[in-house]
This record gives structure tokens, C-alpha cells and sequence, in this order.
């Protein structure tokens, strides 16, 4: 009889050094396992930091002081409180959102011929010349065609500019917009500015969403663009962040909504 107790006590202090190893402290009652330990020293590492025994002190006493603001909060009422349920919740989704974006990411990411097909086309769209470019900016295309004459019959198109043009930007500088790629414009002056010659005004007036223009080209010189590899990561990005917009568009659309 006795033995067998001995050997129960036994299996007992086992069992309990097996719980206890499994622990790295119990605060009030509440353990807090060695694996959540693990999980902070291999976020620790992957950060660039090591796995020391310091290292491990410290993240035991942080997990201590969490644990202790935790009860610490319930206690007092405080995760009851709307808006702390409120933030809470937030933080929560942003985490998954961004795991989720991730996950998705992880298994379509964007290739490397995504990322060189799309510096074509920028280059492609910026063009290969800068242009020098001034304009007179009018409300009506009856004003605009008034201007033209003028300028026809050797009227001073900075001076003209100063009296006529409603863009506040450019009229005080002789209507001058500097040095700019095509591509920065809206389509139809962007077009206009294309087709025409180094000293040249546009022979019709250009409607755009903002009015009438009479453009002027001042100068044109060529015009560099970054090399692939000093950009590609940037576009990379821009691609990768696009593609998670177009998931989340696709979890919208292709999932049961019902807005009530």
C-alpha cells in the first residue's frame, strides 16, 4: 500500500513538471505557455535579433506586464467599453486583411515579366522628349479664336497671356508651364503639344475640361528615363498593391452582399 502511493505521488510530480515545463510563468492562476515564448523569439529572429537567455527574460517579463494589464482590464470594466471593443475589432481585421493580402500574394505574386512589361509601357507612354510649353487658358472657344487673331497679326503671346488667360498658375508668367512630358497633360493637349514644332503655336484652339487653350511650344529637347533596375522594385510595389485591390474588388464581388 505504501508503494503504491509513493508510486501515485511519483506520477503526480511528474506530470506536474511536465505542465510546469510547458510554462514560463503563471500569473494569478494563468499560465502562460513556453510556445507563445517561441513565437516572440522567432519573430525576434526574423527581425535580425537572437535567441538569448536575456533575450528570453525580457520577452517573459513583457508577457507578465501583458498578462497583468489584461486582468488588470477586465477587472476594471475597461474591454466592455464600446470603444475599446471598437478598436479591438479593427485591429483584428487589419491583421487578417493584411495576412489574407499576403496569403494571396504568396500564391499569385506578381513576375518579374509583369514588372518589365509595365516599365515599357511607362517609358512608352512618357515619350522620349520634354517640351518647353506656354498657354492662354479661356472660357469660351469665341475668346480663344479672338486670341489667335491677335497672335496672327503679331500680337505678344506672354503679354496676351497676362490679360486673357483665367489660369491662375501660369498667367503672370507670360502663361509659361516649364519643362514637362506630354503624358502630364489631359489627352487633347497632350496631343496637340505632340504634333507640333519648336516655336510653334497651335493653329486651332484646344478644348479641354478646363476650357479653350492656345498653346505654344517654346522648346523641345530629349529626355532621359530611369534604367529597369533602379525602378523595378517601385513598380513592383505598385503592381503588388494594385493586385491586392483588384482582390478585394473580386471578395466584393463575387461573394452574397446584401446591404439592408
Amino acid at each position: 500500500m505504501i508503494k503504491t502511493k509513493l508510486f501515485i505521488a511519483s506520477v503526480l510530480a511528474c506530470a506536474a513538471f511536465a505542465v510546469s515545463a510547458q510554462n514560463i510563468a503563471t500569473v494569478n492562476g494563468k499560465p502562460i505557455p513556453k510556445s507563445l515564448q517561441d513565437q516572440w523569439i522567432a519573430q525576434l529572429i526574423a527581425n535580425g535579433g537572437k535567441d538569448t537567455p536575456e533575450a528570453r527574460k525580457q520577452i517573459t517579463e513583457n508577457l507578465v506586464a501583458n498578462a497583468l494589464v489584461e486582468q488588470e482590464a477586465d477587472k476594471r470594466g475597461i474591454t466592455k467599453d464600446p470603444k475599446v471593443q471598437f478598436a479591438l475589432d479593427y485591429a483584428r481585421f487589419r491583421i487578417l486583411q493584411e495576412a489574407v493580402l499576403r496569403d494571396e500574394l504568396a500564391k499569385h505574386p506578381v513576375t518579374d515579366k509583369e514588372v518589365k512589361d509595365r516599365y515599357d509601357q511607362e517609358k512608352a507612354a512618357l515619350g522620349s522628349q520634354e517640351f518647353d510649353v506656354s498657354h492662354i487658358l479661356v472660357k469660351d472657344e469665341k475668346t480663344a479664336k479672338m486670341i489667335e487673331d491677335k497672335l496672327a497679326k503679331g500680337g505678344d503671346f506672354a503679354a496676351l497671356a497676362k490679360e486673357y488667360s483665367i489660369d491662375p498658375g501660369a498667367k503672370d508668367n507670360g502663361g509659361e508651364l516649364g519643362w514637362n512630358r506630354p503624358a502630364v497633360f489631359v489627352s487633347s493637349f497632350a496631343n496637340a503639344v505632340k504634333g507640333m514644332k519648336k516655336g510653334e503655336v497651335s493653329k486651332q484652339p484646344v478644348q479641354s475640361e478646363f476650357g479653350w487653350h492656345i498653346i505654344k511650344v517654346n522648346d523641345i529637347r530629349n529626355a532621359s528615363f530611369p534604367n529597369f533596375d533602379s525602378v523595378k522594385n517601385q513598380i513592383k510595389e505598385g503592381l503588388e498593391l494594385k493586385k491586392q485591390q483588384e482582390y478585394l474588388q473580386s471578395l466584393m464581388k463575387n461573394n452574397k452582399v446584401v446591404y439592408e
